[in-house]
């Protein structure tokens, strides 16, 4: 076999074949066949020769350059795009050497650009209640609407999650969902007692009978089939308009979820596994957020403050001391910006 004479399109061929034997996601799989397949399209408008032996570190850092000059939503591309577009290209060409393809990792050199990590604030309980109060639970869309931010909110579902959860993995009683995450991995996750109310309201008062019995989705559109990913982030689009809060995404509500959490003292592993993270590295991003909100709520323990300093005037004091603080560090934190209730599972 002229291993270096393959046509680069045939080797991606095989990879995609590859990764739908591996049983990856069909999002993965369409993922790495998108990243690669605009590759393999610059080397042709670029008259770029695409065979294997002729492709290497060179070409790709020069698609990479190409990429970053590319117009995006908010200008160019944004750097978080651009650096997954560099995984997917490592991940094939490290495949290639596992299969043969190549003597060696072609891009082993080759790392992501940098990306800026700005901080992400989480919605504040004003801003919730903002968002609910605009939701009416007494008709068949508000009742469900209700009950899917909910359970999002609480449970720290992704988008995916809800939209594929299951009507049978939805334990109202016990309340628990149990959900089916990356790479195929189930977890179960906990929920209170406000959530299950939301979702009890739904299930036995609004939603309605699947409109066949292959239909097993606990959410579900008014005339019965599942309802889809993309009509939960169309509807959450109208709802920030709506709420007034712009900001507002599927994912701000698992990164409130998860900052909440820490601030009502869950543990840290918990939070781990709640999220169906492989590592603790996100988790501890989630620690540093929820750190700092609890900084901001010690101004309330400011020295300079209860020293009342500036305040005397002829050895008296213009106001009555402050009242001593007794507990720990920043012992009432959780309770102002968590509300509700203190993680317990």
């Amino acid at each position: 076999m002229n291993k270096p004479g393959i046509d680069l399109a045939d080797l991606i061929k095989h990879y995609e074949v590859h990764n739908k034997s591996e049983g990856k996601s069909p999002r993965t799989v369409e993922g790495y066949k998108e990243i690669l397949g605009a590759f393999y399209r610059w080397l042709k408008q670029q008259g770029a020769p695409t065979a294997m032996g002729s492709v290497g570190e060179d070409e790709v850092r020069a698609f990479i350059i190409e990429l970053q000059g590319r117009p995006g939503r908010h200008g160019k591309l944004s750097p978080h795009t651009v650096a997954n577009r560099v995984r997917g290209l490592r991940a094939f060409f490290a495949w290639l050497a596992r299969q043969g393809y190549t003597d060696r990792h072609l891009l082993q050199d080759l790392r992501p650009p940098k990306i800026a990590k700005p901080l992400v604030e989480p919605l504040t309980p004003k801003e919730i209640e903002q968002i609910f109060s605009v939701i009416n639970p007494k008709t068949a869309l508000g009742a469900r609407n209700r009950a899917l931010l909910s359970v999002m909110l609480d449970a720290g579902l992704r988008l995916s999650e809800v939209a594929t959860l299951k009507a049978d993995d939805t334990h109202l009683e016990e309340r628990y969902v149990k959900v089916l995450g990356k790479g195929y991995k189930e977890r179960m996750v906990g929920f209170g007692v406000a959530c299950q109310r939301a979702l009890l309201h739904y299930a036995f008062h609004f939603r309605p009978e699947p409109v066949h019995p292959r239909v097993d989705a606990f959410f579900l559109s008014l005339d019965g089939y599942a309802l889809a990913g993309s009509a939960i982030q169309s509807w959450m689009v109208r709802l920030s308009k709506t709420a007034g809060i712009p900001r507002l995404h599927p994912h701000l509500l698992r990164h409130t979820y998860a900052t909440m959490f820490l601030l009502n003292g869950g543990d840290l592993f918990l939070l781990k596994q709640n999220l169906g993270h492989t590592t603790l590295a996100m988790v501890e991003h989630y620690l540093h957020i929820a750190s700092q909100r609890a900084a901001i709520e010690s101004q309330g323990y400011s020295p300079l403050d209860r020293c009342d300093v500036g305040q005397r005037r002829n050895g008296r004091s213009s106001r009555p001391p402050l009242p001593a603080v007794a507990g720990g560090i920043y012992p009432h934190a959780g309770l102002r910006l968590g509300g509700g209730r203190r993680a317990s599972r």
